[in-house]
């Protein structure tokens, strides 16, 4: 454990360090919100509190600082970042955990492609802060001499046999599936990310589908979106992101999502988000790929390990 816990130590330390010396100040947001994520693919920790009167509140733990960082863009901060526990719910494997680390940026001004590069530059300096020469997970190996990326389009067609990915009638063909998200994902996870994994330098994969855009901004039948892998391990996930009222009300309300962010599209409402570019990557899994661990074995308390204790005898 101690090597561990002062490997995280120093990470966090660089990470302060590598914004702070760009002008970004740190912020930090509610845990605990009255809102939902609106993507039904993330699903939020529920708790519940009561007030002093005894009158209860049934609310959520954030899956991400997103929507309060944007506030505070909003506000006419252009720089913010925040290194934040998060909770997605049903994430049990050896790559995710339901309360993890996530290091959350924000930049006016940037596009998706000032994240790339961004991205890469920080995990450069983690990866040598631990004095490490490679990375690794499942038996893959990456250095950090260059890079390679991808368009969505591009992927598909050369890993996963799809010419066209926004043909939707070929990706289902493809896939054997009846939905296209489900088709796409199928492609995605068995075809494209095994691929990926053979890389022995990071890989962008960026331009999503438009039906994929998450909060990204969509031009034609693309999102400016990417992520990023090493050694076929998702590390971060980052867009050009949307700025107006009527976008955000569309994102928030399609997905049948009841507890939905009021605050922020009452602000969106009086004038847009600036122009800006915001990334997401897992502090935890870059700590994986340093020591070659499994997502457990870097968090000293993880959600698995406390589960285990359930079976104790009783004392």
């Amino acid at each position: 454990m101690e090597e561990i816990l002062k490997l995280r130590s120093k990470l966090l330390k660089v990470v302060r360090g590598f914004f702070e010396l760009q002008g970004f100040i740190e912020v930090e947001t509610p845990l605990m919100v009255p809102y939902e994520n609106p993507d039904s693919n993330v699903v939020n920790v529920k708790v519940s509190f009561s007030n002093f009167s005894g009158k209860k509140f049934n609310w959520f733990l954030h899956t991400s600082p997103e929507f309060f960082m944007k506030r505070i863009i909003w506000h006419g901060i252009p720089r913010i970042y925040q290194i934040s526990k998060v909770f997605r719910n049903g994430e049990i494997t050896e790559s995710h955990n339901v309360e993890f680390t996530m290091v959350e940026w924000y930049r006016t001004g940037a596009d998706y492609k000032k994240g790339m590069e961004e991205t890469l530059e920080l995990l450069k300096e983690c990866v040598k802060a631990a004095k490490k020469e490679e990375l690794s997970y499942r038996g893959k190996r990456s250095h950090l001499h260059g890079y390679i990326s991808f368009t969505v389009e591009e992927a598909f067609r050369e890993f996963a046999g799809v010419k066209d990915i926004f043909d939707e009638e070929e990706v289902l063909k493809v896939s054997k599936e009846k939905e296209y998200e489900s088709a796409f994902f199928k492609l995605l996870v068995d075809k494209v990310e095994p691929a990926l994994a053979e890389f022995q330098v990071p890989v962008f994969l960026y331009n999503y589908p438009a039906k994929f855009s998450a909060m990204a901004k969509v031009k034609g039948n693309y999102a400016e979106r990417f992520e990023l892998y090493v050694c076929g391990l998702e590390l971060a996930n980052g867009y050009t992101e949307l700025t107006d009222f009527e976008s955000y009300k569309k994102k928030f309300f399609e997905k049948g999502k009841q507890a939905v962010d009021k605050g922020f599209l009452k602000l969106l409402k009086e004038k847009p988000l600036p122009s800006c570019e915001g990334v997401a990557l897992g502090f935890d899994r870059v700590l994986m790929l340093i020591t070659g661990k499994k997502i457990h074995e870097v968090i000293p308390f993880s959600t698995k390990k406390l589960i285990n204790e359930l079976i104790l005898p009783n004392f």
